[in-house]
């Protein structure tokens, strides 16, 4: 037996081979150790030694032993492994190498892992794999990856890149794709990063390189993700960037939570209704569950603010709002159906109660016993002098309206030029404050009161004939009522939604993508909602905080619709919608976290509701047909780059010479220049690539003088 203590021993990795049994995988002994039980097979030889390895005070009872490799495939080391003991390397300490399984070829992929379970499973695929051996490979838990951690996996990289492996790949999850330390690895070595997504067909879902994941899927999924990154795109068609072309204003569906995401896609193909229409029947839902638990961050106020949203529509008739709207909500309306039926078996045993009862005593157990309440919170047609009884009478404290009949509701009874200003302001205080007051006359004080803490959310949909006279009308402008709207005008398909044998066998109820989106809204339904510690409660809701890039990206957006309210700017004539950009974005950001189950609201979700407030002011300057003959700052950045280009003759710049040189405020605003570099490719103006340690921004070919 070898002493793997003994300072005087010279112990080499060839040595502790040969004290090893290698183990194959129809071995009872093999699929018996803990190791392989607990992360999975293989499916390929492994070593096992028989006896107890002690090390540094520590004692390994037959431990798996992984031969360690060198770039040029030269055993080096090995490493000490046992279930929830830390990774010993032998000899030296610290590893100076990587395992690997399967055959490896310098023009073929290499898969770099980090982790037993993953290693183990992209093993059984055929594909050449590599472990990086960190110490906490075998650790109980799994533990978030340091600094240290990504200096090794880098070191492997950089080993494989010199040793002349061209193809290298790292499996990375949905949520990792944008951390800076993945970033970097990706920008610093010849390393690209796999999103593990596998599409078939029009679905899509993660691939967790676990023990339970079929080889054939994770199989497919290196092989599709490969082909993506390899695959040559198409620059598209240059997208207009002025002002007085944004007829082109398509509906950010990317912006939204991925499993809502699917969830509109699902909804459009079985409705057949526009994508930018059923993404506002999602959010309106995401907001009705959303409100009731939490608030957005105020930068003014620690309790934070309703998150509560008010949507808009332009739609014609029979553009299936209704459907829509109705598959969206479902897990909300059979929440309420099962509520209803519990209220009205209360509601019926109350009135047996007090059925046999004297006048007198009934009006006793009445006083003590109030009737049930109705737990209705979905409604189509209601005033504000309704819902306001509601909210002060306790019934409810929080409700939403969704009607396919907007021009009803602003031609209606409360919007009557003598009810009209009282009805806005109490709609604007439900919206600001989560607050409603009602006072009735001195002769008639029945119903008066207060409510607080209450949450409104608006759906509408109209007709353009009808909304136009109603969303151009100044008061309902200048009091700040449709400035709280997030608008979209889909585009109509009539005449062509055909209906092919194909479409006809499809079943929304047994869509995978809807019955993830309901469970999940199912989840967030429950009364007993999974708050985290750190969240400290206001009357029953938390505030979801930014993080710190969050935070910046707020500033950025917030002072980037602060200058284009300007004279002569894009919304001089829209101030009241813009100034309410940050404001509306922070809460649909905050609907995305929650319905994501994030703890905070990071970079990527605030960006994504950017988009789509962005989406929603660009529809609203169509119909404040507002003629903007100013430049845009993506019309006057990608004009810099292009004379950058052209002077030098080139295609590209280096994305830190657009950075310290471009025309200001971009150049002293980097959240400012992000966005309109996302604009612009977006608008297929420009792309980002890198070349070793370098990001350049690509020009179209189109802009680039022959």
């Amino acid at each position: 037996m070898l002493d793997y203590d003994h300072p005087k021993e010279l112990i080499t990795p060839d040595d502790i081979l040969n004290e090893c049994t290698q183990l194959v995988s129809f071995n009872d002994a093999y699929s018996s150790h803990p190791l392989i039980q607990r992360f999975g097979s293989p499916e390929q030889p492994i070593y096992v030694d028989d006896g107890n390895v002690d090390i540094n005070g520590v004692t390994y009872a037959q431990p798996l032993i992984m031969p360690i490799y060198d770039g040029q495939m030269e055993l080096v080391q090995c490493a000490v492994m046992q279930d929830g003991q830390r990774v010993e390397v032998m000899p030296d300490g610290l590893a100076r190498g990587f395992a690997r399984y399967g055959d490896f070829d310098h023009a073929k992929p290499v898969i770099i892992t980090y982790s037993l379970e993953a290693f183990f499973k992209v093993a059984q695929t055929g594909y050449a794999v590599v472990l990086v051996l960190l110490p906490t490979l075998c650790n109980k838990h799994q533990i978030e990856l340091k600094p240290f951690d990504f200096e090794q996996i880098q070191f492997v990289i950089n080993q494989l890149s010199q040793a002349g492996y061209k193809q290298l790949y790292l499996p990375v999850r949905i949520e990792q794709m944008h951390l800076e330390p993945f970033k970097k690895l990706e920008q610093n070595t010849a390393v690209r990063l796999l999103c593990q997504y596998l599409r078939i067909g029009v679905n899509q879902f993660e691939i967790g390189l676990s023990q339970d994941e079929s080889v054939s899927e994770v199989l497919a999924f290196i092989e599709e993700a490969i082909e993506l990154l390899n695959k040559p795109t198409d620059w598209g068609e240059l997208l207009p960037l002025s002002q007085s072309e944004t007829v082109l204003n398509p509906y950010p569906i990317h912006a939204l939570p991925p499993l809502a995401q699917e969830a509109v896609r699902a909804i459009s193909e079985h409705v057949q209704s526009p994508i930018a229409m059923t993404a506002q029947c999602v959010i309106g839902a995401m907001s009705h569950i959303a409100q009731a638990k939490v608030n957005a961050p105020h930068p003014f106020n620690a309790h934070g603010e309703p998150c509560s949203l008010f949507l808009l529509t332009e739609g014609q008739s029979g553009s299936r709002k209704s459907t829509s709207r109705n598959l969206a909500d479902q897990a909300i309306i059979k929440h309420e159906r099962k509520q209803y039926e519990a209220y009205r078996q209360e509601l019926e045993q109350w009135k047996s109660a007090q059925a046999g009862l004297p006048k007198k005593d009934r009006e006793a157990y009445c006083a003590e016993n109030p009737p049930p309440n109705d737990p209705s919170t979905l409604y189509s047609d209601i005033t504000l002098e309704s819902i306001a009884g509601l909210f002060i009478d306790g019934v409810l404290n929080n409700a939403s309206i969704a009607s396919d009949e907007a021009g009803q509701f602003f031609g209606g009874h409360s919007m009557k030029a003598d009810t009209r200003n009282q009805a806005l302001g109490g709609y604007a205080k439900l919206f600001d404050d989560g607050f409603v007051e009602r006072t009735r006359s001195k002769s008639n004080l029945n119903g008066s009161g207060r409510a607080y803490d209450v949450r409104l959310t608006f759906n509408l949909q109209g007709q353009h004939e009808v909304l136009a006279e109603a969303l151009k009308d100044p008061v309902l402008r200048g009091q700040g009522f449709l400035p709280r709207f997030i608008l979209t005008i889909p585009e109509n398909l009539a005449g062509t939604r055909l209906q092919d044998a194909i479409y006809r066998n499809k079943n929304a109820s047994t869509d995978h993508r809807l019955i993830a989106y309901w469970t999940r809204c199912e989840y967030l339904l429950d009364d007993c909602p999974q708050v985290k510690a750190e969240h400290e409660l206001h009357n029953g809701r938390y505030v979801l905080p930014m993080n710190e890039e969050a935070k910046e990206i707020d500033a950025a957006f917030y002072n980037m619709f602060e200058e284009l309210q300007g004279k002569g700017k894009r919304y001089e004539y829209l101030q009241a919608f813009a100034s309410r950009a940050s404001q509306l974005a922070r809460r649909l950001a905050t609907v995305f976290a929650y319905f994501e189950g994030l703890q905070w609201i990071d970079a990527k979700t605030l960006k994504g509701a950017c988009e789509v407030v962005k989406h929603s002011l660009n529809e609203w300057a169509m119909y404040a047909d507002i003629e903007v003959k100013t430049e845009t700052e993506a019309e006057r950045l990608i004009k810099w780059i292009a004379k950058k280009c052209n002077d030098q003759k080139t295609d590209r710049i280096a994305y830190s010479n657009v950075q310290t040189s471009c025309p200001r405020p971009m150049q002293k605003n980097k959240n400012l220049l992000e966005m309109v570099v996302e604009q612009l490719i977006d608008s297929n103006h420009i792309k980002i690539e890198s070349i070793g340690r370098t990001r350049y921004v690509v020009i179209h070919p189109c802009l680039v003088e022959s």
